[in-house]
């Protein structure tokens, strides 16, 4: 019985941290990981979205694209193998002292339809949470807003808040294909020892 016991008091902690969405994590904005090139501009297009001048053969860039009632400034979405394993979904807060209001809202938005991510702030000394001085600690690297949602087919959502430049932040939210994103790390892992 004492055996049983310990064992549940080891195991408690590690399940908690190893929490599985609720929803499982297939895509994103109504596109599926895996899809061709050609279906994700037909998805985008359908949604009002044009196709940036930043993209290239790796990465389909898209503007005019909104995220429920939230507009995008942009959407990436990358590919290997011709399959389509990443979103990179940008948003830019009305002005820096709204973010993280609007990073927080829409983390709430997740929890929502995937259940409770796992939140992660970091501030450096001498920022605290809480101090008033959330925004400045943003704007020059002293603090970090992460929040991950982990899918038991080990897919993932990541939101975080970014300095874009050293007077503005953005919120980014990533959805990544793990087998997919494993393919792209391999892929590109071969040719830096090519160029060696």
């Amino acid at each position: 019985m004492k055996k049983i016991l310990l064992t549940a008091l080891v195991l408690i902690p590690l399940l908690g941290f190893s929490q599985t969405t609720t929803k499982p994590i297939d895509g994103f904005l109504g596109i599926k990981f895996g899809s061709t090139k050609i279906a994700v501009m037909a998805a985008m297009k359908a949604r009002g979205g044009k196709v940036d001048p930043s993209s290239d053969a790796t990465d389909l860039a898209f503007t005019n694209i909104s995220m429920g009632h939230r507009a995008t400034e942009v959407v990436i979405v990358r590919f290997v193998n011709g399959k389509a394993f990443e979103g990179d979904i940008f948003f830019t807060p009305a002005d820096n002292d709204h973010t993280i209001e609007y990073y927080n809202d829409l983390v709430n938005d997740i929890n929502d339809s995937y259940g409770n991510g796992q939140d992660s702030k970091k501030f450096t000394s001498p920022y605290v949470e809480g101090d008033g001085h959330e925004v400045t600690a943003l704007l020059i690297g002293a603090a970090d807003y992460n929040t991950y949602w982990e899918a038991a087919n080990s897919n993932t959502i990541h939101a975080q808040i970014d300095k874009e430049s050293d007077s503005s932040l953005s919120v980014e939210l990533t959805y990544q294909d793990d087998i997919l994103t494993q393919q792209a790390l391999d892929k590109q892992k071969a040719k830096d020892k090519g160029d060696l």
